[in-house]
């Protein structure tokens, strides 16, 4: 599994990170232990949690993700040839939604003590606050770098002109900025007035905005559970659109001229545009994941690529 640039941050990284979500929780830990397995036995070495996950799951009060990611990682003694993300800001349990300064520190120690590390690699702001001034936010994450507690920082579900403002603020202070964002993102693109509650889809000002500043988007949902190759998956009622239903007849032409699934050139049209993408692909199975892990050996071609795109692209690549 050959590695690729992570934006500003100098690093090179798995081209599939592997989201842990659900792992120890609603994935068994025997299957989540073998996909972490099989993931790292294929070179990968990107992995990605959070501190809420996944605190939602009836029987799972308190974060679950992240203890179990911390006992594979010292199973397997191999801390220190992974590339590990984590975010804070959402609410769980008796934490509130925040990036206030001294809420982020406290989360962060929390998040060291579970995964049984002493740095995280990429610490995300899962989510935006208005009402904490983004310069007394940046200056947090800053603080956190500049002890080598964090090595790099990234945003999740911010809008573009927000995460430009927190780059901006960074830059006229001297802090560490955001080398790179996650956000809700996928070949099909949700209609105008879709909501999706506190999750940000990408938009064109986002992804032109990155794509211009050389930041990494690492999409979360890039498959929308797998409706591209699964015919028990319909397409979300928030993506049907005449343009969807063209892209969905452009991926299914490909798909079934090099006889892989239609989920596979999602995502080697994701890791192959410019700039690429490095999707987090969430896996319940092993066979799941090795249908992901297939897409890296998916070569489209460039009339392919501009079939792809010449439908509708976010961002105005085209």
């Amino acid at each position: 599994m050959d590695a690729v640039p992570l934006g500003t941050t100098g690093e090179r990284v798995s081209p599939l990170c592997l989201g842990t979500m659900y792992f120890g929780s609603e994935t068994d830990p025997e299957t989540s232990r073998a996909i972490l397995d099989r993931y790292y036995e294929a070179g990968g070495r990107f992995l990605d949690t959070a501190n809420i996950y996944a605190t939602w799951v009836d029987g799972y009060g308190e974060p679950e993700s992240e203890p179990f990611l911390g006992d594979w990682m010292a199973r397997r003694s191999n801390r220190e040839e992974l590339f590990l993300a984590t975010k804070v800001g959402f609410e769980y349990g008796d934490v509130p939604q925040s990036l206030d300064p001294d809420l982020i520190e406290r989360e962060v120690e929390k998040s060291l003590d579970r995964l049984g590390t002493d740095y995280v690699d990429l610490l995300y702001a899962h989510v935006d606050d208005r009402d904490t001034p983004l310069a007394e936010t940046m200056a947090a994450f800053d603080r956190l770098v500049e002890s080598g507690t964090v090595r790099h920082i990234g945003a999740s579900n911010y809008y573009g002109w927000r995460l430009a403002r927190a780059n901006t603020i960074a830059e006229e202070r001297g802090l560490t900025p955001f080398s790179c964002t996650q956000p809700r993102f996928s070949y099909l693109v949700p209609h105008r007035y879709s909501d999706f509650d506190r999750q940000r889809p990408a938009t064109d000002e986002l992804v032109s905005y990155c794509d211009d500043e050389g930041l990494t988007m690492l999409p979360y949902s890039p498959l929308l559970q797998g409706c591209y190759g699964r015919d028990d998956r319909r397409i979300p009622e928030r993506y049907v659109t005449t343009e969807n239903r063209l892209k969905m007849d452009a991926v299914e032409a490909i798909a079934d001229r090099h006889g892989v699934s239609g989920n596979q050139v999602v995502l080697a049209w994701m890791t192959q545009r410019d700039p690429p993408t490095v999707p987090v692909v969430g896996c319940s199975t092993v066979a799941q994941l090795e249908e992901n892990l297939g897409a890296l050996d998916l070569d489209l071609a460039g009339h392919e690529l501009d079939r792809v795109d010449g439908i509708q692209t976010l961002g105005g690549l085209h």
